[in-house]
């Protein structure tokens, strides 16, 4: 039987509540993804699939650089977390330890909040009042070059934020959309 040693707040029903099964979660994720994480993406990825708490979460990172599994390093001017060779060969010797399910959703979600931090940096999302309401102007520069500025009306302030929320979970779709629809013939 799986002793319990952490903290059951905020997890999901199939979420980890042993210590070295959060420990071994964390070096798998890391050592997955290909790109050092920080310590908030990490753990809003752990928490938006209620694998793990915060708390614990935090408390696992801490075991995991003091016993030299984890390093932190500098990435994108932020301190970011990766798996150090002992880290990464215990991840793959014990990821048979926890299921497939809760692998492929935590890898999965790290690569989301990976990516959702990529558009942020990428791309610049402005909100404006206005007399009437909100203007919010999205802006997509690469090769050089400004790809795209497109500016919508928004009624409200929680409407401006949806468009901004949506945008930034992909923008790459977004301007793909409105090239494909500007470039089909129609007529």
């Amino acid at each position: 039987m799986v002793e319990f040693d952490a903290f059951a707040g905020d997890i999901a029903l199939g979420g980890l509540r042993n210590m070295l099964e959060i420990k071994i979660l964390v070096c798998y994720i890391l050592s997955r993804v290909n790109e050092p994480m920080s310590r908030k993406q990490l753990c809003d990825s752990l928490q938006q699939n209620g694998l793990v708490n915060y708390f614990d979460t935090n408390v696992a990172i801490d075991d995991l650089l003091n016993q030299k599994m984890l390093k932190e390093k500098e990435y994108q001017k932020e301190t970011c977390l990766t798996t150090t060779e002992a880290g990464k060969e215990n991840a793959e010797t014990l990821e048979t330890t926890l299921s497939p399910s809760v692998r492929e959703r935590s890898v999965n979600t790290a690569l989301k909040v990976l990516a959702r931090a990529k558009a942020e940096r990428e791309v610049k999302v402005d909100i404006t009042k206005t007399e009437t309401g909100y203007s919010v102007t999205f802006r997509i520069d690469g090769l050089g070059e400004n790809l795209l500025t497109l500016s919508l009306y928004a009624a409200d302030i929680l409407q401006a934020e949806q468009l901004r929320e949506n945008f930034l979970n992909n923008p790459a779709e977004v301007y793909s959309e409105i090239i494909g629809l500007l470039t089909t013939n129609r007529g």
